[in-house]
């Protein structure tokens, strides 16, 4: 009896409230910019050790949002102590989870957060520069704004490290037919999916952010250096990556060749970039910079990166094909349901030969043609043999096991165009261009490791069932030995949980307008899907960036 209080003792915390129930809340305010009272809704949603490193970049961020740029200061950079902190992984921590759920672990974050952990201190620094009037105070906050850039060079640098770059993936399929056909043979064992695809690799717009803020300092050629960084990753592969305009990379280059004619390169050397890397259009807006002007830049950073959702998967044994057979709970027709249906088979669903043929062995043509809406794991006679000896045979054979694993429902990007309006009276400028999509990155984040996820939620739950299991074979009375039984499943089946944790107020996608202007005062207005923000009066120096950071929550 000892035993059972235990194992339900556990299954009650794996069941409590999920972590979209506790988030939504605070990310309904955060989505009227409602900033400050989303911040006392998450603080409350945030408050386990295990959220420690969530609560620091959601504070933090919602803290720049209402304009308190040293408090976000504060919280991020405990975000960046926690970040380098999780790395090495606690194995009582991870333990623990297994045995509960995954939401009982520490959140460790993931690369594109840890390079925007960086991103918006160095946002703070520029705007806390931009208030002081002290002019060595001054330097020094920019100063520190470009060693948060330096830090995500390093943090790209460690990521680029561990993945395939896109000249490796086109090298990949530039292959002869041969070599792709080993390859694909290989990815026998993987679902016959290449993840390399989704991973995130490298930041197109960090690099370019690099070089903008080395420009705002005066430090022109680590400002083209960076920009043609930029320029070369929109070109080979990013933006298709992430489905950005062609144009991007242009914008890049654009400013790349700006640094050259201020660093002094020769006019033969700056003619032919400009003929082979800025299309007519770029040519255009680039004979819009003369020497002497001033430059306004939009950051728009709008919406929110999508929420991930809980997908139930049902786990059942078929000794026929020594196998286990995953299959999602279809859950109706409703929007949410459907997607879930469509990540399942997108992701996990048999497509390889092995797996079809033993669908095929497992149950004739129809076994073939249902394995599409299945995921088989084959173990094989010997391993089965130990399952068994285990008894885990008839576990799987008297009861089916609930499996949870996170995935991203389908989301949309905001489509309207922008324009800018520097003074009421002027022309507006509709010159935006989406540089970089956070809610893309995440996405295909989640589809690099969602074969992990299915992996490790197979094996949580069959752990789970099995001490179940356990405790009611032990029971010598058989009346006590089925009702504990029947609790062990039901507790069991209804706590299985899948981590759907992310930073949740990070933006959707960035927006980028820059416009060259006579030095003056103006009233900059900005409009998008009928909403408008307005800088107020600002006076623009000649050779110097205004940069303006819009949190667009709409």
């Amino acid at each position: 009896m000892k035993w059972a209080v235990i194992l339900v003792s556990i299954c009650f915390l794996a069941g409590c409230a999920t972590y979209k129930q506790d988030i939504d809340a605070g990310l309904s305010l955060a989505k009227k910019g409602e900033w400050k009272e989303a911040e006392g809704k998450l603080e409350g949603a945030l408050d386990s050790s295990q959220d420690k490193l969530l609560y620091y970049m959601e504070i933090g961020a919602l803290a720049q949002n209402q304009g308190e740029f040293e408090r976000s200061n504060d919280l991020l950079e405990q975000a960046e102590r926690l970040s380098d902190t999780f790395l090495p992984e606690n194995f009582s921590n991870r333990s623990w989870a297994l045995l509960s759920n995954p939401r009982q672990s520490d959140y460790r974050g993931n690369g594109i957060e840890r390079v925007y952990i960086s991103y918006l201190k160095s946002m703070n620094y520029i705007a806390l520069a931009e208030k002081e009037d002290n002019t060595a105070k001054k330097r020094e906050l920019n100063d520190a704004a470009l060693v948060e850039m330096r830090r995500i060079d390093i943090k790209l640098n460690e990521i680029r490290a561990q993945t395939p770059s896109y000249q490796d993936l086109n090298a990949k399929e530039n292959q002869a037919f041969y070599m792709k056909a080993l390859s694909w043979l290989g990815d026998f064992y993987t679902g016959g999916r290449d993840t390399d695809k989704f991973l995130y690799r490298d930041d197109a717009w960090a690099r370019y952010m690099e070089g903008l803020q080395y420009e705002m300092n005066g430090e022109i050629d680590d400002a083209r250096i960076s920009y043609e960084k930029a320029a070369n990753l929109y070109e080979d592969g990013y933006a298709k990556q992430y489905a950005l305009s062609s144009t991007t990379a242009d914008r890049a280059w654009l400013d790349a060749i700006r640094m050259m004619q201020k660093g002094g390169f020769s006019q033969s050397e700056i003619d032919q970039r400009i003929t082979t890397k800025l299309s007519p259009a770029m040519q255009e807006t680039l004979k819009k910079y003369h020497k002497g002007d001033a430059e306004l830049v939009v950051l728009e950073h709008q919406g929110f990166i999508p929420d991930k959702k809980e997908m139930t998967v049902l786990l059942y044994a078929d000794p026929r094909a020594y196998s286990l057979v995953l299959e999602p709970l279809h859950g109706g027709g409703t929007i949410e349901a459907n997607d879930a249906f469509r990540w399942f088979t997108m992701v996990y669903a048999d497509i390889n030969p092995l797996n079809l043929i033993a669908n095929y062995k497992a149950g004739g043509a129809w076994g073939t043609f249902s394995g599409i809406f299945t995921k088989r794991v084959i173990l094989g006679r010997p391993v089965w043999q130990q399952l068994t000896s285990a008894k885990i045979d008839k576990l799987l054979t008297e009861q089916t096991i609930r499996v949870t694993v996170p995935y991203y429902g389908r989301f949309t990007l905001d489509q309207h165009q922008p324009t800018l309006q520097m003074n009421s009276s002027t022309a507006t400028i509709n010159n935006s261009l989406r540089m970089t999509s956070l809610a893309d990155i995440a996405f295909q984040e989640q589809l690099a490791q969602a074969q992990r996820d299915i992996y490790e939620g197979l094996v949580r739950e069959l752990l789970r069932s099995w001490l179940a299991y356990q405790v009611s074979s032990n029971v010598q009375d058989q009346n006590a030995a089925l009702i504990l039984n029947l609790i062990g499943q039901v507790a069991v089946f209804a706590s299985s949980a899948a981590d759907t944790r992310n930073w949740l107020t990070l933006p959707a996608q960035v927006r980028l307008t820059r416009e060259p202007l006579a030095p003056g005062e103006y009233t900059p207005d900005y409009t998008v899907n009928n909403k408008t923000f307005s800088l107020g009066k600002v006076n623009l120096e000649a050779n110097k960036i205004k940069l303006w950071n819009l949190r667009n929550p709409y």
